[in-house]
């Protein structure tokens, strides 16, 4: 039998970066990300986790990649805001420019379960 585990409640917050990138710099943007930018992203010590989404559009003429990072706290993704988020963002504009056009928001999490055997 399965049932919903629901977890604790946490001040956990979703950042999300939205980027629609030219299909012709796919590989040189996904090579950059896993090896410059999550990396800095990920010494400034304000993120847990991160998944990389790609979004499903048949009818879109660029790749579209949502990439959500976890922070414990607003605290902490204020942090990252006022700190480090300046510096690479414009490291990420200097490199692709108009090739990889980025949309952010913030969400709250509210609840996070799993579905699971009991």
């Amino acid at each position: 039998m399965r049932q919903i585990y629901i977890k604790p409640r946490s001040n956990r917050v979703l950042y999300n970066v939205t980027v629609g990138i030219n299909p012709t710099k796919i590989e040189e943007w996904t090579r950059f990300m896993r090896e410059d930018h999550l990396p800095k992203i990920f010494a400034s010590n304000c993120f847990e986790s991160y998944r990389m989404c790609r979004i499903v559009d048949e009818q879109a003429d660029s790749t579209t990649i949502a990439v959500q990072y976890v922070a414990l706290s607003q605290e902490d993704l204020q942090t990252y805001h006022s700190k480090y988020a300046p510096k690479l963002q414009k490291e990420h504009l200097d490199k692709f420019g108009g090739d990889a056009v980025a949309y952010r928001s913030v969400l709250s999490i509210l609840e996070e379960g799993t579905w699971e055997v009991i």
